[in-house]
């Protein structure tokens, strides 16, 4: 009676076996991996506390505490979040924006700009819905449900870290979102990408009537009493944006 003999190269069933369990598990441990990454919350994003409303008329969102009065300045801000300059503004005058806000000496009505993703000639219409149509949108479907808090500290994110802000997907823009306290309708709304057509409508709007009142379109500009407070200020001095429209809506 033969005995047949084994090959000592060939893999029996048993072997391949355990190569499927292995790679089934590493799969495992590295979606568990990917999935307490993703719910862990993020640290450093703002997190301050508002006593004023937030609240949208047409392509104005506008920032008002119950606390202002007809004495209170208005402040018409336009801005594009692409804008290193408006960056150096939200970011020098945050904290006198803020309180001046919250004791309702000012009113800031903000009118947000999207040229700087590329418009057509002579036309307000973007080539394309790149970075600052997108989070454009984002902030103001924010602002129609009211949530002016959470309004505040994206926009305080979308200036303070605003290189890093321009290379995140829609994605990433719902983490931070949610990390800063947004609902969950609203975080998925965002994962899934917003209509930009209500945000372009807005940023046109804006880009017309800036045209009007100045003859150009560019940005940061603050609009107070019908003047550009800017127009003048010193090289550096746009973080003293609120001091100047105090000033100019007081004089």
């Amino acid at each position: 009676m033969s005995q047949k003999i084994k090959n000592p190269n060939e893999k029996g069933s048993g072997f391949i076996v355990g190569i499927i369990a292995l790679i089934a598990i590493v799969a495992v441990v590295i979606g568990v991996v990917l999935y307490m990454g993703r719910n862990q919350p993020i640290e450093g994003l703002p997190d301050e506390d508002v006593s004023f409303t937030v609240q949208v008329d047409g392509s104005v969102v506008r920032l008002a505490s119950d606390k202002a009065g007809d004495d209170a300045v208005v402040a018409e801000v336009y801005e594009d979040y692409s804008c290193s300059y408006c960056a150096e503004m939200a970011q020098g005058g945050h904290a006198d924006q803020l309180e001046a806000l919250n004791n309702g000496d000012l009113v800031v009505e903000y009118r947000m700009l999207n040229f700087l993703d590329g418009t057509e000639p002579g036309s307000p219409k973007v080539k394309q819905a790149r970075h600052s149509t997108k989070t454009l949108a984002v902030a103001y479907e924010i602002a129609k449900r009211g949530d002016a808090r959470l309004f505040w500290n994206f926009h305080t994110l979308l200036m303070r870290d605003q290189q890093e802000a321009a290379k995140w997907d829609a994605a990433q823009i719902a983490d931070v979102v949610k990390g800063m306290g947004g609902d969950d309708e609203l975080v998925s709304a965002i994962r899934d990408e917003l209509d930009t057509s209500e945000a372009k409508a807005v940023a046109e709007e804006n880009y017309l009537e800036l045209e009007k009142i100045l003859g150009k379109v560019s940005s940061p500009h603050v609009i107070v009493d019908g003047k550009d407070i800017l127009e003048n200020a010193q090289a550096g001095g746009l973080g003293d944006w609120v001091n100047l429209a105090l000033e100019a809506g007081k004089a």
